[in-house]
């Protein structure tokens, strides 16, 4: 099943695009299903780290979260090393947020199972089947063929209820403003002078 959702264009920046978000049900190869669960656990686990780690060490920069957390995470948490990048990338775009809300509460922590993927170095798509970092293959279950042109963009692989979820993001050119017919425009104009008339 494949579900389609709408993000607001100024996400990119342009207002010619919209993100739209393709969600979709995967499955993967049943020799490697608890091995992939495992390795969610692992990236919401080192993601929390990240976040907190980001905070106290104000390592707001791309460069400085390299520096503190890429080899940690790769060593402690076992991540392979593209996947280790994704991690301090989105615990980077978390942690930046929450700093710079003036009500911001308690510090925010993952809990939904789920791994940051990047297009071509982290996950490709290939055939009927998605292929992540690590030698994992997940058959997808239904695809909506009608945006195969836009080029796929960042990735969430998400567990949930033991089922395994992918929701890619692709910037797809604004829909233009259907026209008012023109016999649409001029009943208009008549029923306001009618109006005027009376």
């Amino acid at each position: 099943m494949t579900k389609l959702k709408c993000l607001s264009s100024s996400m990119l920046g342009s207002e010619g695009f919209l993100t739209l978000t393709i969600k979709m049900r995967v499955r993967p190869e049943p020799e490697c299903e608890e091995e992939l669960a495992d390795l969610l656990k692992r990236y919401r686990d080192a993601l929390n780290h990240s976040v907190e780690k980001i905070v106290e060490e104000k390592a707001t920069s791309l460069s400085r979260a390299h520096a503190l957390l890429y080899r940690e995470l790769k060593e402690a948490f076992y991540l392979p090393s593209r996947i280790a990048m994704d991690c301090y990338r989105e615990a980077l775009s978390i942690a930046k947020s929450w700093l710079s809300n003036p009500n911001k509460g308690t510090m925010p922590k993952a809990k939904t199972l789920r791994l940051w993927l990047t297009p071509k170095l982290s996950y490709r798509i290939k055939g009927s089947y998605v292929e992540v970092l690590g030698g994992y293959r997940l058959r997808i279950v239904g695809w909506d063929r009608r945006y195969d042109q836009y080029p796929n963009g960042e990735a969430r692989l998400m567990y949930k209820d033991g089922k395994f979820f992918l929701m890619i993001f692709k910037r797809v050119p604004r829909p233009s403003k259907p026209q008012k017919a023109f016999w649409q425009s001029t009943l208009t104009r008549r029923r306001s002078f009618s109006a005027m008339a009376w």
